[in-house]
């Protein structure tokens, strides 16, 4: 059976609980991206980032986490797309030191930087769900395929 649009984009009808659930899951990433780099347990290698790696993959990741928990593709945007806002805030508050707090925050808050990030967030983070949606299918088939054949034996 194929989900409509609205259950790709929002999920199954959840309570509360799943929704909190869902933007607490973005909060830690955000929070725990922006600590980690802060913390150099991640760091970027190299000049010119656009995006950085490693916030990526923690975004991917979780979007692939939703993806097969069927929060909706809404949600794996928001986890990825906060990944690389804690990136960000990370470098602009604590890397642009020389910066006023006036300017920390235009590089924060950048259109044209939040634009990119929100179209690889669009991109990578549908590309995580399809993986965790479609992963999650196959195990419930195959599941369901086993059962089928231990009850006929």
């Amino acid at each position: 059976m194929v989900p409509g649009l609205r259950t790709v984009l929002v999920g199954r009808p959840r309570s509360r609980f799943q929704w909190t659930f869902d933007v607490l899951i973005a909060l830690f990433v955000l929070i725990g991206t922006f600590g980690a780099y802060a913390l150099d347990v991640f760091q970027v290698s190299g000049g010119v980032i656009v995006l950085p790696g490693v916030a990526t993959l923690v975004g991917f990741v979780v979007a692939v986490g939703v993806g097969a928990r069927q929060s909706g593709l809404l949600v794996a945007w928001v986890s990825l797309l906060a990944a690389y806002i804690g990136f960000q805030a990370e470098w602009a508050f604590l890397g642009l030191s020389s910066h006023s707090l006036g300017g920390k925050l235009a590089f924060l808050f950048d259109p044209v930087g939040l634009a990119v990030l929100g179209v690889a967030s669009l991109i990578i983070g549908t590309v995580g769900f399809a993986v965790g949606y479609l992963g999650q299918l196959g195990i419930e088939q195959f599941r369901g395929r086993t059962v089928s054949q231990q009850s006929h034996e």
